[in-house]
């Protein structure tokens, strides 16, 4: 199962003191201000491009591509549609989304070995934000969304990679903290400008407005951690090379034996549940406000029921959702680091979270849903301040990363393919919205139990 690459070399011009960051697997110098900023930004990048379409342009898409004669295997319902693209592209992203960290951990060149996969998949990501934003049929928005999914993965596990190639592990927890800021802020951005769009321009145009500024905003982002020079190689070959890659390596990229490495089994099975009650909580969150809370339809707001519409709740909720994220998610990760402890963390941000979704199940109203966006993002930010640092202190062996991470990052592509199914059986068969939320709860509860079960980390 191991991956041999070659290790990384040091920077060919790299800035006094970030030379040796990049050499060796086990970094011991802390990360410059400048590196973790273009980091953060780079992460806030490849998260705008795809929160504002899921936020608040691909419901409203499916639901007037629904209108038309179904095609194939799609059927006249928005919430089955919807449901259909999410399981579909979600397979695609567990498919590719440890694929891309083992390539990257086998490349050698003199830009490093994460760095081309990134601006390659950067390219294509772009591209297929546009074509998804120009989609007139449900079929080409499938097929958008998977060129996109497939191609975001290569650039969020090599990005990912660089903390533990780059970063020491008592600043971790810092460098979680601000991961998650970019997280958060990327939702809140990219809503922002979905919504700013479809209120600019009326209509599919608005739609296919918000995909293009997301897809820009990205490529603005990214650019500086692309261009960086921390990772560029004096060693390098002349071009670029791919360590062989034969079939057992293939299937090693899907697995860690967790009987040898039990800590990174349950750090990826706490991740998977904490993500899965979150995913399946907010999957039909567009739909939760318009049929569960009562908000107005966006296509009728000009008309004569009025009130808020739809997609500016969603943005209200985001941004409430993310202030309240940014007045833990930081600070979190700076206390852990000085406690060196993160399970206390984890479990006690499951409670913040089940609170949250118990009051979506029972009281669905738009006042009482902002309270929660507010519990819930006070929980989230103790949580992604903390679980990104742990996850990287359980990783098997530095010379697989990229791999490693991958395979940890399958804990959120798998809930997002399940998440579909699950939402729609609880909103269709289960208890509705109540018994949606219900089982958020629990879940999270559960991940907050489950994180004790790692005894390498405290």
């Amino acid at each position: 199962m191991t991956l041999t690459p070659e290790p990384v070399g040091a920077a060919a011009a790299a800035p006094p003191g970030e030379a040796d960051l990049a050499s060796g697997p086990t970094p011991t110098t802390r990360a410059s201000r400048a590196w973790v900023t273009k980091f953060t930004l780079a992460y806030l990048g490849i998260n705008i491009v795809w929160a504002g379409p899921a936020q608040v342009l691909m419901s409203p898409q499916v639901e007037r591509l629904t209108t038309a004669a179904p095609w194939g295997f799609f059927s006249d319902t928005k919430e089955t549609n919807l449901a259909l693209i999410g399981f579909i592209t979600g397979v695609f992203a567990m498919i590719s989304t440890p694929l891309w960290g083992a390539l990257s951990d086998r490349t050698s060149t003199r830009w490093g070995r994460r760095t081309p996969w990134m601006a390659v998949g950067l390219v294509i990501v772009t591209i297929a934000m546009i074509g998804a934003g120009l989609s007139q049929t449900l079929p080409a928005l499938l097929l958008s969304w998977v060129a996109f999914q497939v191609a975001i993965n290569a650039v969020i596990s090599p990005l990912s990679a660089t903390v533990p190639d780059h970063v020491p592990t008592e600043q971790r927890g810092l460098v979680s903290g601000w991961y998650g800021f970019a997280y958060t802020f990327a939702v809140v951005t990219g809503t922002a400008l979905g919504t700013i769009a479809t209120a600019v321009w009326a209509g599919a145009l608005g739609i296919t407005m918000g995909y293009v500024i997301c897809a820009l905003a990205c490529v603005v982002a990214m650019t500086p951690f692309l261009l960086d020079r921390w990772e560029r190689r004096g060693d390098a070959p002349a071009r670029p090379t791919l360590a062989p890659f034969r079939w057992a390596d293939l299937r090693a990229c899907y697995w860690v034996d967790v009987r040898r490495y039990p800590d990174f089994g349950w750090a990826w099975l706490t991740r998977f549940i904490v993500t899965l009650s979150s995913a399946t909580a907010l999957f039909y969150l567009y739909y939760y406000l318009q049929d569960g809370v009562g908000l107005v339809r966006d296509d009728a707001a000009s008309g004569a029921q009025g009130g808020l519409r739809v997609s500016d709740g969603v943005l209200v909720l985001t941004a409430v959702y993310a202030l309240s994220v940014f007045l833990t998610v930081v600070v979190a990760g700076i206390v852990s680091d000085k406690l060196g402890r993160r399970r206390v963390f984890v479990a006690s941000s499951a409670v913040f979270v089940s609170t949250a979704t118990l009051l979506m199940a029972f009281v669905p109203t738009f006042s009482v849903t902002v309270v929660a966006a507010i519990i819930l993002g006070l929980g989230t930010g103790v949580f992604t301040s903390v679980d990104f640092a742990l996850v990287t202190e359980v990783l098997p062996a530095a010379e697989s990363n990229g791999k490693d991470i991958g395979i940890i990052n399958l804990a959120i592509a798998l809930p997002n393919v399940l998440s579909p199914v699950v939402a729609a059986f609880m909103v269709n068969s289960f208890g509705g919205y109540t018994g949606l939320y219900l089982l958020s709860g629990a879940l999270s509860i559960l991940g907050g139990v489950l994180v004790y079960r790692i005894k390498g980390v405290r």
